[in-house]
């Protein structure tokens, strides 16, 4: 008979798969596995091997970030910074959310070409980013947040994002709302995106 698999060991293979599952936060982290939490939810992170950098990882057919695209993804992921990580003096995460036009505005500003080519290769980028942890994309909201794997980047890597994050072009304004009465009230989002 198989002896029974620890909870641990379970735990770390299905962070591994599945790339940052959630828990609730009622549930227990097994020990030694690294975790983000926005207050609701637990994200069971894949720990990289000690000293593992992208050339190691790349000679051991183990891609750090398994997308189609990764110098596309990359500038996506550069753009939902530039939208969601509101205070530089901060952490990235947990992030404000913003909404998913704003970042694709972004992203087009970024980009050379046909811009709503560019929006539909982005879209895709957003939802291969969520899957695999980088960013939070709750479509139902049409909102984007930096994800729990942004949690796992040491202080010192920050300055150079920061200053980065800086250069990057600015989301789109809010347009002014003008109520029954004719008058300015709060922002609101453009309803054509």
């Amino acid at each position: 008979m198989t002896p029974p698999v620890p909870p641990e060991v379970l735990a770390r293979a299905r962070a591994r798969l599945l790339g940052a599952p959630a828990i609730p936060v009622s549930e227990p982290v097994p020990p030694g596995l690294p975790t983000a939490s926005d207050g609701s939810s637990v994200w069971l992170l894949p720990p990289w091997p000690d000293g593992a950098t992208p050339a190691l990882l790349e000679e051991y057919d183990i891609a750090p970030m398994p997308l189609d695209r990764p110098g596309q993804a990359r500038r996506v992921l550069a753009a939902a910074l530039r939208c969601c990580w509101t205070r530089l003096d901060d952490a990235p995460w947990p992030g404000e959310p913003a909404p998913v036009g704003d970042v694709l505005e972004v992203y087009v500003r970024m980009s050379r070409g046909d811009a709503e080519l560019a929006r539909r290769w982005a879209t895709g980028e957003l939802r291969r980013l969520h899957d695999t942890g980088w960013l939070l994309l709750d479509e139902d909201t049409a909102t984007v947040r930096t994800g729990p794997r942004i949690a796992l980047w040491p202080e010192g890597s920050l300055g150079p994002l920061r200053d980065l994050v800086r250069r990057l072009p600015q989301p789109p304004e809010p347009l002014p709302h003008v109520d029954a009465q004719g008058g300015a009230g709060e922002p609101v989002e453009d309803p054509g995106e």
